[in-house]
């Protein structure tokens, strides 16, 4: 008889109910945390570009709890664990470049109008695809984006 044939331990199970029960509770903190600062840049218009940089602080509180979640997918097969740590540093990546560059446009760092002008439709694009989406996912909860 193998390994994966022989029914874990009760007390086995137990531990790994334990154990995504409190990865489910961090994956959906993650979610809340990116619903906040979903819903806080999709207030954002070009005129107002600077806006972004309130949500350093909820930024923040999502690094921190991915870091809490990178030791808490131990008990998911490795892909499993690859796959959600990827989409979330991949969006603390994203949302973490898009304040620097609105930082750098705030502090007028010297780039010429062009580039100035090109990165700032970016971002607009940005925001209004983020508008776009959430529309989506409100007016189809069913089919829209994950948060």
């Amino acid at each position: 008889m193998s390994k994966e044939q022989i029914p874990p331990a009760p007390s086995e199970s137990i531990k790994t109910r334990r154990e995504l029960a409190a990865l489910q509770k961090r994956i959906h903190r993650i979610h809340t945390l990116r619903n906040v600062i979903n819903q806080g840049l999709s207030r954002i218009r070009e005129s107002n570009l600077s806006l972004a940089l309130t949500q350093k602080k909820n930024l923040r509180d999502l690094r921190n709890e991915y870091d809490k979640l990178t030791g808490e997918v131990h008990c998911l097969p490795p892909l499993d664990a690859a796959s959600i740590l990827e989409e979330e540093y991949n969006y603390i990546l994203t949302i973490g470049n898009i304040m620097e560059t609105t930082r750098e446009l705030k502090k007028g760092v010297k780039i010429g109008e062009n580039n100035r002008r090109a990165i700032i439709s970016g971002l607009v694009q940005f925001y209004d695809g983020l508008r776009r989406e959430m529309d989506e996912a409100a007016a189809n909860p069913q089919g829209g984006i994950r948060p």
